[in-house]
């Protein structure tokens, strides 16, 4: 029952103050965490990932090295995420380490993603090196970007007045829908591995389709208050500073899924045009 009491599952196993002792509560307000220290671990984690995804995206584009490897990439990046995650969950002492680590992996699913979700959807439509075109792949990515900070920011702001906050049933069911969203996936993806074809609401590009893309990034949106409740409740409870970086490192985690998502749903309206 812990876990549904906590946030992202990406660190949902992760109490609040009740996760700390006594003794582990640091002493001195230089040991503890702070908000603006989780923003300036969130924004290195952040620019980790836009880097590496930037360079990863070129590579594609251009038809790198990296190009012959993409799904080796992403089945990578997936594993490697999972292995993190609980990494991190047994020794948060070593977010700090893991949290840029797993940065550079997300900037590498987040490049080849940029990639091939616009060709998916549309295809010859799109062309990656034409910015003129209304079809390319810097307009879909760009229009991602920015919405997923505006999403990140609205949500932040009704946090932050108090419109928007998660008591405990609703935490429950958030975290239920995230957990079914996971079997979801894992489900899909055997089945597919042994040709048992199963409706696909990822690819899927009908109504049924965009509507299970736009559950996904409402969910996503979600998930950030989440978030912001966690790092509000371990900063009140004076957590050690290195939970800035658990903290850092969930919402990266939120805010690349909240961008794939966005980017999916885009392609797939856009392909419908």
């Amino acid at each position: 029952m812990r876990m549904l009491q906590s946030r992202n599952p990406a660190m949902g196993a992760f109490g609040q103050e009740g996760r700390f002792g006594d003794a582990q509560i640091a002493k001195s307000e230089s040991n503890t965490m702070t908000i603006g220290g989780t923003v300036s671990a969130t924004s290195i984690l952040l620019a980790i990932v836009a880097g590496v995804g930037i360079f990863t995206w070129q590579q594609m584009v251009s038809g790198g090295a990296m190009s012959n490897f993409v799904f080796p990439i992403l089945i990578g990046g997936f594993i490697f995420g999972i292995v993190i995650s609980f990494a991190i969950y047994a020794k948060p002492k070593m977010a700090r380490v893991l949290g840029p680590i797993h940065a550079v992996f997300q900037g590498v699913f987040v490049g080849a993603l940029s990639y091939m979700i616009p060709m998916q959807f549309l295809g010859s439509a799109v062309d990656p090196a034409n910015p003129e075109s209304g079809n390319s792949m810097e307009t879909l990515i760009l229009q991602a970007v920015v919405a997923t900070f505006g999403v990140a920011g609205a949500m932040l702001a009704g946090y932050a007045s108090g419109l928007l906050r998660v008591g405990p049933f609703i935490q429950k069911l958030i975290i239920t829908a995230g957990l079914g969203l996971v079997f979801y996936v894992g489900m899909l993806f055997l089945l597919q591995m042994f040709g048992v074809g199963v409706w696909n609401g990822f690819a899927d590009t009908g109504m049924m389709g965009i509507g299970f893309t736009g559950f996904c990034v409402a969910l996503a949106s979600l998930f950030l208050l989440l978030d912001f409740q966690f790092i509000e409740k371990n900063v009140e409870a004076g957590a050690p500073k290195y939970m800035e970086w658990v903290g850092a490192w969930a919402l990266m985690v939120t805010l690349v899924w909240l961008y794939i998502e966005i980017l999916r749903l885009l392609s797939k309206l856009q392909a419908r045009d």
